[in-house]
């Protein structure tokens, strides 16, 4: 979901991308959990800068089918390390990852870790085996349009039930604090320019619970949210894996290195809320 809006503005503002995938059409196709076709593949391609969206993200898929979480989560991470150590040239990775390694009372810096569920142990698992190369590692969570054929994202999700008659739940015990996708893609590009080393939390300031996002996208989109329904995240019965109650970040180290202010959660909400307007 992420891929198809960042390889489009990387392409606008002047970046050489070559779009790589396995199950999806791209311009290399291959399997990234086999070693071979990974080498084959960036052997051909000699990039100066891999952005790895690689990720089984599906949290109940990760507690049902572990090894198949170790192999996108993790094992892929493992071959592109390995082809990096043993490539003759330069290359920085800029590896995208989660917050959903936090849980409890945030927001959280980068060692306030809290692991809840298999899908949060394979992506800090893949974190660990970057500690071999320099590289920069984003804990991030975003919203916005997704330009992802078939894939919806959360604002996609709500925007879709604010204009159905039907009762929708919304969360008001998960805290969370994601960027635009817009700004997200942003802050990547200023990566692969600047390749800053080390692990960065990077989502907006002012935080709040999936419930209170939902009522304030609905307000930016000046549509009524009758059918919208508080509750908390312990009636959904159909959830398999454990999910953490606070995932806010505190994203400080980001601004540092870079030398930005990220936005306020609000200002977000109103940039989505215009890209659907």
């Amino acid at each position: 979901m992420l891929g198809c809006t960042l390889s489009l503005l990387l392409q606008e503002r002047g970046h050489q991308v070559a779009r790589m995938g396995h199950t999806h059409v791209s311009d290399l196709n291959f399997d990234l959990t086999s070693y071979e076709q990974t080498k084959q593949a960036f052997d051909q391609a000699k990039p100066e800068v891999i952005i790895n969206l690689t990720a089984l993200a599906n949290v109940d898929r990760c507690e049902t089918h572990p090894h198949e979480a170790y192999l996108l989560n993790v094992k892929t991470v493992e071959n592109l390390c390995d082809w990096i150590l043993k490539a003759n040239q330069a290359c920085h990775l800029i590896h995208i990852s989660t917050d959903q390694v936090y849980d409890g009372p945030g927001p959280h810096n980068e060692g306030d870790l809290t692991i809840k569920n298999y899908y949060a142990m394979s992506k800090l698992a893949g974190e660990f085996v970057l500690g071999v190369i320099p590289c920069t590692i984003l804990r991030t969570n975003f919203v916005g349009r997704s330009q992802a054929k078939g894939r919806a994202s959360l604002t996609d999700w709500l925007h879709c039930a604010l204009h159905d008659s039907s009762s929708v739940n919304v969360f008001e015990d998960v805290m969370f604090s994601p960027l635009a996708i817009s700004t997200l893609c942003d802050c990547i590009e200023r990566c692969v320019l600047e390749r800053p080393f080390g692990v960065f939390n990077l989502g907006s300031h002012g935080g709040m619970s999936k419930a209170d996002f939902a009522f304030a996208f609905a307000a930016a989109l000046g549509v009524e949210a009758t059918n919208l329904k508080r509750v908390n995240s312990s009636s959904n019965s159909r959830l398999v894996a454990h999910r953490p109650t606070d995932m806010r970040m505190c994203s400080d180290r980001f601004e540092a290195s870079m030398g930005i202010k990220l936005p306020l959660l609000m200002d977000e909400i109103h940039r989505v809320a215009d890209e659907y307007l």
